[in-house]
């Protein structure tokens, strides 16, 4: 299967990855704290779901710590982000606001706002999913492309991927 590919659309991040599993078990991976805690987050970081209420209205609060002192300075850090799920098909879509946040949930006002739509496709011997991170404008995406969410998530879809095509 082809490695990540990712492209800029104006104010959006579009974000590709194919897997060798199917649809139900890549969807799954995103739609159960069990899953999202063996894979969220870039390599070297364990990641903690603090709520998780799959459903539309329903928020996602977690905390990722870096656990690997290979990574330096970044060793030790802590990184919050809450989610508030907009819309979900079953198999085939989830869409939700992510925000940085802190532990008690308060989204930080300093760092962009983003809602993303994740789609699921059939392919021949596997899943496409498609990952759509849209920015209020062109300068906030830019903030975070900087701040290295493209090689982030690019290394977080690996460690799923190491998971659901086995």
């Amino acid at each position: 299967m082809e490695k990540v590919k990712s492209q800029i659309e104006g104010k959006t991040l579009v974000v590709e990855r194919s897997f060798n599993a199917s649809r139900a078990l890549v969807f799954e991976a995103f739609s159960t704290p069990a899953h999202l805690e063996a894979w969220w987050g870039p390599d070297g970081w364990k990641t903690e779901v603090r709520t998780f209420e799959f459903e539309p209205g329903g928020t996602w609060h977690y905390k990722m710590t870096c656990v690997d002192k290979e990574q330096g300075d970044y060793y030790g850090m802590e990184s919050w982000g809450k989610s508030t799920f907009l819309e979900i098909d079953p198999h085939r879509k989830i869409v939700y606001t992510d925000a940085f946040s802190d532990a008690d949930g308060h989204v930080n006002p300093e760092l962009p706002v983003m809602t993303i739509t994740n789609e699921f496709v059939d392919i021949p011997n596997g899943t496409l999913f498609i990952s759509r991170s849209e920015f209020t404008d062109a300068e906030s995406l830019q903030q975070v492309v900087e701040m290295g969410a493209v090689e982030g998530f690019s290394s977080q879809l690996e460690r799923l991927d190491a998971i659901v095509s086995r």
